[in-house]
């Protein structure tokens, strides 16, 4: 339950704690001091039996063996003198790593990075670029099957690596037969992709 990606922690639920009875009310300050000193990996054991206890109730239809088998998976709950509580006495929360989306259960964590690398932009710039040349394909209404030559500019070092790195994939999404760079802007149409400024042209091939 704490990885690299999420780190996890708890802290009693007093509303749920009370509605156990006036034993639980009366004794709060135990419970929550236990609480408030659980491990992970005691966390990790409550939820576990909260959630073994949620899939037998589930499935009543369980042979009497397999019942038997779930039960004794069970992690404990936490025992006093006047009763014991479980998971639903917590108040999770989990800490996320910076640049990270991440949800997670007893089980399992999924991660999504969400920062964007150097690659993963030139990539995003190269889609855009895409973008524009099939709108100047609509804007002069060639027909799908039309074969052109695009012609670029940019004083960008991003823009020119983004086409290098991607030029068959432009080349293929496009129907261009050829991707050529002109010594200068002058009598191409300005543009940007992705905040990177060019600008191009195209004919038919």
């Amino acid at each position: 339950m704490q990885t690299k990606l999420v780190q996890l922690s708890a802290k009693p639920n007093f509303l749920a704690i009370k509605a156990k009875g006036p034993d639980y009310a009366k004794n709060m300050k135990v419970i929550s001091a236990k609480l408030n000193s659980l491990t992970v990996d005691e966390i990790k054991a409550l939820l576990q039996n909260g959630d073994n206890h949620a899939r037998r109730e589930s499935r009543e239809d369980l042979s009497s063996h397999d019942r038997a088998e779930e039960v004794g998976r069970e992690a404990q709950t936490i025992k006093f003198d006047f009763g014991e509580v479980g998971a639903d006495c917590l108040m999770l929360n989990r800490i996320v790593a910076d640049g990270m989306a991440v949800e997670a259960n007893q089980h399992f964590t999924v991660a999504l990075d969400l920062k964007i690398t150097d690659e993963l932009r030139r990539a995003c710039v190269a889609r855009e670029l895409v973008n524009r040349i099939q709108n100047r394909r609509k804007d002069q209404n060639y027909a799908i099957t039309d074969k052109i030559e695009v012609t670029l500019f940019s004083a960008s070092d991003v823009f020119k690596q983004a086409v290098a790195e991607n030029e068959a994939y432009i080349a293929g999404e496009t129907q261009a037969v050829a991707i050529k760079w002109a010594a200068s802007a002058d009598g191409l149409e300005a543009n940007d992709a992705d905040g990177e400024a060019f600008a191009f042209t195209t004919v038919k091939a």
